[in-house]
């Protein structure tokens, strides 16, 4: 199917889906496309579990007494030596706890998670894909059903340009990136706790996209008010970003035009 069959195809489907509300009346159609830009994001995420009683138990002790040894804790716990040694072994690779000389003790790490009574497994290495649009300054999720793209560029750009400067995904900072990923549909909780992400490690630009919208004119008959509509084909759905800019520049135009 060519690009414009398509759109016509798309602004046909929308057409008739508003037009189901009986009191409006379509004025016209148009469509323009807005930049969109795919992004890999590779991070570092944490999980973070309710913690284990036996992990517990050992830094609740080590919080209290004097150790040396893992059998004095197993003795204490009435647990075998090796699951105590495990399991202190596994602390200090997370910096939980630390062998000072001879003695067992807890980090500040170790007394945090304590308190708080989670732990926090080992990093992992992750990657994620958002759609970053400037234009809404955040990422928008796909509905894969409905993308209509202008890859031959015969469909002209929004017509009003960003009153800002288009921001290129890779300037972002971290604070935002790491809000867009949680916004993007990411899933952070997992069968053993809450994934965090620790650290965002880089940015990468995989595709730049002229995702198309399509634009209707709408006479509301028992208000007799004139209005627009933008439905957007990457998020498969009306896009209030566009149609308030658009409803506050050109409405009142529209009305003079089929109207008064």
């Amino acid at each position: 199917m060519s690009k414009n069959l398509q759109v016509e195809t798309e602004i046909s489907k929308i057409s008739a889906m508003l037009l189901e509300q009986s009191h409006l009346r379509l004025l016209g159609s148009d469509s323009w496309t807005f930049p969109l830009q795919l992004a890999d994001i590779k991070m570092k995420t944490v999980v973070r579990s309710q913690m284990d009683v036996l992990m517990k138990m050992i830094l609740k002790i080590l919080d209290r007494l004097e150790v040396k040894q893992a059998n004095e804790i197993s003795e204490l716990l009435a647990v075998e030596t090796i699951f105590v040694e495990h399991m202190l072994e596994l602390m200090m690779q997370n910096k939980m706890v630390e062998k000072l000389e001879t003695t067992y003790q807890l980090t500040t790490s170790g007394s945090m998670h304590l308190t708080k009574g989670t732990f926090a497994h080992d990093p992992m290495d992750e990657h994620v894909e958002i759609a970053f649009s400037s234009y809404h300054n955040e990422s928008l999720e796909r509905d894969y059903s409905r993308n209509v793209f202008d890859e031959d560029g015969n469909i002209p750009d929004f017509r009003f340009e960003n009153e800002t400067d288009l921001v290129d995904v890779k300037n972002l900072d971290e604070l935002h990136i790491k809000q867009m990923i949680e916004d993007s549909g990411y899933e952070f909780l997992v069968e053993n706790g809450q994934k965090l992400i620790e650290e965002i490690c880089s940015v990468d630009l995989k595709k730049s996209l002229r995702v198309v919208c399509l634009e209707f004119h709408l006479h509301d008959r028992t208000e007799d008010s004139v209005f627009i509509r933008v439905w957007n084909t990457w998020t498969g759905k009306f896009d209030t970003r566009f149609e308030d800019e658009l409803n506050q520049k050109e409405a009142s135009r529209l009305r003079k035009l089929f109207i008064d």
